[in-house]
């Protein structure tokens, strides 16, 4: 094990969970882990949530590489919530003393990870839809631009939040006749349990729901939109054209002259919500922007990792075949 040489971590961090990676300089990937979700470092407990993932998503890939813990050269987290030099990102670099030993530690959003490894580090656009959305560029002279990603309560349309606290107010405008009829009131009633709609309130109320109980809600919706249902289906293709509206925005910002901007989707909304791509597709078709959809090189803890080595000054042309070759082992739920 002593000729590995310096190592690098890389970790994604989202609402849903957390992933580390550990690597070698010339991209060996050597093990990886997962923790729990994060939350926003201003909630109440988010410190020591905090510290559990990271601890548990890092302390996976030490025993999955079967190498005592030891200090690294490099470690870069891309995390929810969090943006690169802000009271955030020094807190985040505060709670990791305590669980690793780092010459350099880089912070960053979980977008700018994701950005990094849909383009292996080369400049193109990404739009996210998952818990939230954000749309997020690497220009050619390397500066990142930014479109929403304002969070759930204020922004993040398009996302699985979005989604389904539409289609639960749709259940509820449909039982309270104010609204058209819809399955999704029933859908409703079975995903809570209840056999009353007023008991829904009583779980949408409750401190746990969340963000990520509205999100949980979404699949309900995309479900009921392909069975035909005309109120789901429209909340779908409003996503659709919201998430096209973020794409258009970014686009028009990025300096590739009159070549398209290569544009890659991530997250869990565009894999696993059936519908929502297609109806983004046609509404981006419809902006007429200069855009090519191409498929993620690498997922987000690789794109952690093309930030660790960036910035340790190695080199990511000799560390890419080899973090391609590993993305076949890596297990993504």
């Amino acid at each position: 094990m002593g000729t590995l040489g310096p190592l690098v971590v890389g970790v994604d961090g989202g609402q849903t969970s957390t992933r580390c990676v550990l690597a070698t300089l010339d991209g060996r990937l050597l093990g990886q882990g997962v923790g729990s979700g994060l939350t926003h470092l201003a909630a109440e407990g988010s410190r020591e949530r905090y510290v559990a993932a990271l601890g548990e998503a890092i302390g996976g890939a030490w025993r999955e590489a079967a190498l005592a813990p030891r200090a690294v050269e490099t470690i870069a987290l891309g995390l929810t919530g969090v943006e690169g030099g802000t009271v955030e990102a020094e807190t985040v670099g505060v709670l990791l003393d305590s669980l690793i030993e780092a010459r350099w530690v880089t912070v960053e959003n979980d977008g700018v990870t994701a950005l990094y490894g849909a383009h292996a580090g080369r400049p193109g656009a990404i739009v996210i839809s998952g818990t939230g959305t954000l749309g997020l560029g690497l220009r050619q002279d390397g500066h990142r631009v930014r479109v929403g990603g304002w969070g759930w309560l204020v922004g993040d349309e398009g996302s699985a939040v979005a989604i389904g606290r539409s289609g639960l107010r749709a259940a509820l405008a449909a039982f309270d006749a104010v609204g058209p009829p819809t399955a999704l009131e029933s859908s409703v009633r079975r995903h809570f349990g209840v056999d009353r709609m007023h008991d829904v309130k009583r779980r949408v109320y409750a401190t746990a729901f969340g963000a990520r109980g509205f999100a949980a809600l979404a699949t309900i919706v995309a479900a009921a939109a392909a069975g035909g249902d005309a109120v789901a289906g429209e909340i779908i293709s409003q996503a659709g054209r919201d998430l096209a509206r973020t794409a258009a925005a970014l686009l028009s910002r990025l300096d590739f002259g009159d070549e398209p901007v290569p544009l890659a989707l991530v997250g869990g909304g565009f894999e696993h919500l059936e519908g929502l791509r297609a109806a983004f597709e046609t509404a981006l078709a419809a902006s007429r922007v200069r855009t090519r959809l191409v498929s993620p090189d690498l997922p987000p803890v690789l794109g952690a990792v093309l930030l660790a080595l960036r910035a340790c000054e190695a080199s990511l042309t000799a560390a890419l075949p080899g973090l391609r070759a590993s993305t076949g082992t890596l297990r993504f739920a």
